[in-house]
Protein backbone atom coordinates (compact mmCIF):
# COMPACT_ATOMS: atom_id res chain seq x y z
CA UNK A 1 0.00 0.00 0.00
CA UNK A 2 2.91 2.15 0.80
CA UNK A 3 4.21 1.94 -2.96
CA UNK A 4 7.56 0.46 -1.57
CA UNK A 5 10.03 0.24 -4.47
CA UNK A 6 8.31 3.05 -6.71
CA UNK A 7 10.29 2.79 -9.61
CA UNK A 8 9.74 6.60 -10.27
CA UNK A 9 11.57 7.75 -7.23
CA UNK A 10 14.72 7.92 -6.59
CA UNK A 11 16.61 5.96 -3.21
CA UNK A 12 16.73 9.22 -1.38
CA UNK A 13 12.94 10.16 -2.34
CA UNK A 14 11.72 7.17 -1.22
CA UNK A 15 13.54 6.71 1.96
CA UNK A 16 12.25 10.40 2.70
CA UNK A 17 8.75 9.83 1.96
CA UNK A 18 8.74 6.08 3.78
CA UNK A 19 9.83 8.20 6.83
CA UNK A 20 7.03 11.12 6.26
CA UNK A 21 4.49 7.85 6.35
CA UNK A 22 6.12 6.59 9.43
CA UNK A 23 5.92 10.34 10.86
CA UNK A 24 2.79 10.77 9.97
CA UNK A 25 1.54 7.53 11.45
CA UNK A 26 2.97 8.10 14.55
CA UNK A 27 2.13 11.89 14.93
CA UNK A 28 -0.44 12.91 12.73
CA UNK A 29 -0.42 15.44 10.36
CA UNK A 30 0.68 18.11 12.68
CA UNK A 31 3.81 16.37 13.39
CA UNK A 32 4.95 16.00 9.67
CA UNK A 33 7.83 18.36 9.40
CA UNK A 34 10.67 18.25 7.37
CA UNK A 35 12.90 18.30 10.50
CA UNK A 36 10.99 14.96 11.95
CA UNK A 37 10.94 13.44 8.50
CA UNK A 38 14.87 14.13 7.68
CA UNK A 39 15.04 12.03 12.00
CA UNK A 40 13.12 9.43 10.59
CA UNK A 41 15.06 8.50 7.67
CA UNK A 42 18.33 9.16 9.55
CA UNK A 43 19.04 12.37 7.23
CA UNK A 44 20.82 15.16 7.29
CA UNK A 45 19.00 17.82 8.57
CA UNK A 46 18.34 20.19 5.25
CA UNK A 47 17.38 16.70 3.10
CA UNK A 48 13.58 16.84 2.93
CA UNK A 49 13.80 20.24 1.97
CA UNK A 50 15.87 19.76 -0.61
CA UNK A 51 13.57 17.84 -2.57
CA UNK A 52 10.43 19.12 -1.43
CA UNK A 53 11.06 23.06 -0.32
CA UNK A 54 7.66 23.51 1.10
CA UNK A 55 5.30 21.74 3.70
CA UNK A 56 2.75 21.40 1.29
CA UNK A 57 5.22 19.76 -1.31
CA UNK A 58 5.76 16.96 1.56
CA UNK A 59 2.10 16.51 2.19
CA UNK A 60 1.32 16.20 -1.84
CA UNK A 61 4.55 14.15 -2.12
CA UNK A 62 3.40 11.90 0.59
CA UNK A 63 -0.17 11.72 -0.43
CA UNK A 64 0.98 10.65 -4.14
CA UNK A 65 3.03 8.42 -2.63
CA UNK A 66 0.14 6.57 -0.38
CA UNK A 67 -2.24 6.93 -3.54
CA UNK A 68 0.47 5.09 -6.08
CA UNK A 69 0.20 1.84 -3.36
CA UNK A 70 -3.29 2.29 -3.15
CA UNK A 71 -3.76 1.73 -7.08
CA UNK A 72 -1.14 -1.35 -6.86
CA UNK A 73 -2.73 -3.34 -4.89
CA UNK A 74 -5.96 -3.18 -6.61
CA UNK A 75 -4.83 -3.49 -10.08
CA UNK A 76 -3.54 -6.74 -8.89
CA UNK A 77 -7.06 -7.64 -8.17
CA UNK A 78 -8.33 -6.07 -11.34
CA UNK A 79 -5.88 -8.33 -13.09
CA UNK A 80 -6.84 -11.70 -11.19
CA UNK A 81 -10.40 -10.79 -12.17
CA UNK A 82 -9.74 -9.82 -15.72
CA UNK A 83 -8.03 -13.33 -16.17
CA UNK A 84 -11.56 -15.28 -15.65
CA UNK A 85 -11.70 -16.02 -11.58
CA UNK A 86 -15.47 -16.71 -10.46
CA UNK A 87 -17.19 -14.75 -8.24
CA UNK A 88 -15.92 -16.62 -4.80
CA UNK A 89 -12.23 -16.23 -6.07
CA UNK A 90 -12.91 -12.36 -6.44
CA UNK A 91 -14.18 -12.13 -3.17
CA UNK A 92 -11.22 -13.88 -1.68
CA UNK A 93 -8.37 -11.97 -4.21
CA UNK A 94 -10.24 -8.94 -2.87
CA UNK A 95 -10.24 -9.84 0.88
CA UNK A 96 -6.04 -10.75 0.71
CA UNK A 97 -5.53 -7.08 -0.94
CA UNK A 98 -7.49 -5.66 2.50
CA UNK A 99 -5.59 -8.32 4.63
CA UNK A 100 -2.20 -7.35 2.90
CA UNK A 101 -3.00 -3.64 3.56
CA UNK A 102 -3.17 -4.35 7.80
CA UNK A 103 0.66 -5.60 7.33
CA UNK A 104 1.32 -2.03 6.61
CA UNK A 105 -0.45 -0.25 9.79
CA UNK A 106 1.66 3.01 9.63
CA UNK A 107 0.48 3.61 5.56
CA UNK A 108 -2.94 3.27 6.62
CA UNK A 109 -2.89 5.85 9.56
CA UNK A 110 -1.39 8.14 7.50
CA UNK A 111 -3.84 7.66 4.40
CA UNK A 112 -6.79 8.25 7.09
CA UNK A 113 -4.56 11.51 8.12
CA UNK A 114 -4.34 12.39 4.86
CA UNK A 115 -8.05 12.14 4.02
CA UNK A 116 -8.98 14.48 6.62
CA UNK A 117 -6.87 16.89 5.04
CA UNK A 118 -8.55 16.45 1.83
CA UNK A 119 -11.54 18.40 3.10
CA UNK A 120 -9.22 21.69 4.47
CA UNK A 121 -6.43 21.11 1.62
CA UNK A 122 -7.41 21.87 -2.16
CA UNK A 123 -3.69 20.17 -2.92
CA UNK A 124 -4.01 17.23 -1.06
CA UNK A 125 -7.64 16.43 -2.75
CA UNK A 126 -5.67 17.52 -6.36
CA UNK A 127 -3.38 14.90 -5.27
CA UNK A 128 -5.85 12.05 -3.92
CA UNK A 129 -8.23 12.51 -7.05
CA UNK A 130 -6.55 9.94 -9.45
CA UNK A 131 -6.35 7.65 -7.00
CA UNK A 132 -9.71 7.98 -5.91
CA UNK A 133 -10.90 7.73 -9.91
CA UNK A 134 -8.67 5.08 -10.92
CA UNK A 135 -9.79 2.85 -7.70
CA UNK A 136 -13.19 3.25 -8.39
CA UNK A 137 -12.92 2.62 -11.88
CA UNK A 138 -10.81 -0.66 -11.39
CA UNK A 139 -13.36 -1.81 -8.64
CA UNK A 140 -16.02 -0.72 -10.81
CA UNK A 141 -14.75 -2.84 -13.77
CA UNK A 142 -14.82 -5.84 -11.39
CA UNK A 143 -18.51 -4.95 -10.48
CA UNK A 144 -19.41 -4.93 -13.93
CA UNK A 145 -17.63 -8.22 -14.80
CA UNK A 146 -19.98 -9.81 -11.68
CA UNK A 147 -22.71 -8.06 -13.27
CA UNK A 148 -23.60 -5.87 -10.77
CA UNK A 149 -26.16 -3.15 -10.82
CA UNK A 150 -25.62 0.38 -10.39
CA UNK A 151 -22.03 -0.08 -10.43
CA UNK A 152 -20.74 3.61 -10.16
CA UNK A 153 -22.81 3.61 -6.49
CA UNK A 154 -22.00 0.17 -5.64
CA UNK A 155 -17.95 0.70 -6.30
CA UNK A 156 -17.95 3.82 -3.93
CA UNK A 157 -20.15 2.00 -1.36
CA UNK A 158 -17.61 -1.11 -1.08
CA UNK A 159 -14.59 1.15 -1.37
CA UNK A 160 -15.68 3.45 1.67
CA UNK A 161 -17.02 0.69 3.34
CA UNK A 162 -13.43 -0.89 3.53
CA UNK A 163 -12.08 2.12 4.43
CA UNK A 164 -13.83 2.19 7.59
CA UNK A 165 -13.30 -1.86 8.13
CA UNK A 166 -9.51 -1.05 7.83
CA UNK A 167 -9.38 1.62 10.50
CA UNK A 168 -11.97 -0.66 12.76
CA UNK A 169 -9.32 -3.07 12.56
CA UNK A 170 -6.56 -1.08 13.63
CA UNK A 171 -7.92 -0.54 17.11
CA UNK A 172 -7.99 -4.21 17.53
CA UNK A 173 -5.64 -6.41 18.70
CA UNK A 174 -2.96 -7.30 16.45
CA UNK A 175 -3.67 -10.90 16.17
CA UNK A 176 -7.30 -10.41 15.44
CA UNK A 177 -7.56 -7.69 12.62
CA UNK A 178 -6.85 -9.93 9.57
CA UNK A 179 -10.24 -12.17 10.79
CA UNK A 180 -11.83 -8.86 11.51
CA UNK A 181 -11.72 -7.18 8.07
CA UNK A 182 -11.83 -10.77 6.63
CA UNK A 183 -15.19 -11.77 8.24
CA UNK A 184 -16.56 -7.90 7.83
CA UNK A 185 -15.54 -7.58 4.35
CA UNK A 186 -17.10 -10.79 2.73
CA UNK A 187 -20.35 -9.39 4.41
CA UNK A 188 -19.63 -6.07 2.20
CA UNK A 189 -19.07 -7.48 -0.79
CA UNK A 190 -20.79 -10.03 -1.14
CA UNK A 191 -24.09 -7.88 -0.68
CA UNK A 192 -22.80 -6.34 -4.11
CA UNK A 193 -22.57 -9.88 -5.94
CA UNK A 194 -25.99 -11.00 -7.27
CA UNK A 195 -26.32 -14.64 -6.48
CA UNK A 196 -27.54 -17.05 -8.69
Amino acid sequence: MSAKENSGLSPRMQRILEAATRVVAARGMRGLTHRAVDAEAGLPQGSTSGYLRTRMALVTALTEFIAAGLIDSVEVLAGQQQAGEDDEALIENALDVFAGWLREPDALIAKAELAREVAREPEIAAAMEPARARIEGIVGQILTLAGVDDVPTAAQAIIAAMEGVLNAALLRPEGEREAFVRGVGRRIITAFIPQG
